[in-house]
């Protein structure tokens, strides 16, 4: 089935550089990429090789064991493939077999071309790395946080390169009052 599909994108798909699969709108598994193929191994998930022409919920079965996310995500499927949804992003742990417990940013998002007609789908995975339940030293002046070699780093490069999170500036009602007090009547209300 994956013939469906032209070269030129099946060739953007194997540059991505996460794990897809691409499902058309009856939830029909049209291609997968040689990332998902290496991530079934290398994570210790099923190795079917088959998986063109299954139906995606067989294919997320082997991924997300939670029930109460695979009902949401069917539930969110439901609403992509009739259309009233464009995009889905979730985050989940999963144990696996060869790499322990991990979390992975699942997103549902539509394939666009121009050159193929049916609407179809891409589902992709990011691995961002084991849950964090251990304890984080940070400094009790400056709040910087000692990463895993034993430098200094400031929060925000912790979290943007540890969890993958990006910022946009602003500025607390607290700090508007001792930086800008010609502005803090602004926010006596």
């Amino acid at each position: 089935m994956s013939k469906c599909l032209s070269s030129s994108i099946i060739h953007s798909l194997e540059r991505l550089p996460h794990n897809a699969v691409v499902i058309n709108s009856q939830g029909v598994i049209q291609f997968t990429n040689s990332k998902w193929k290496v991530f079934s191994y290398e994570y210790g998930l099923s190795t079917h090789n088959k998986w063109i022409g299954a139906y995606y919920a067989e294919l997320m079965q082997d991924v997300i064991v939670d029930s109460d996310q695979c009902a949401t995500l069917d539930e969110s499927m439901k609403y992509i493939l009739r259309r009233e949804c464009q995009v889905y992003t979730s985050e989940f742990s999963i144990q696996t077999a060869n790499k322990g417990n991990r979390i992975f940013r699942l997103e549902i998002y539509p394939l666009l071309s121009d050159h193929y007609l049916e609407a179809a789908f891409i589902i992709s995975l990011y691995d961002l790395g084991q849950p964090t339940h251990e304890l984080i030293p940070i400094c009790a002046s400056c709040k910087s946080i000692r990463n895993s070699k034993d430098e200094w780093i400031t929060i925000e490069h912790f979290l943007k390169h540890q969890l993958s999170l990006q910022f946009t500036h602003d500025i607390c009602p607290d700090c508007v009052k001792q930086l800008y007090p010609q502005y803090a009547r602004a926010f006596k209300n």
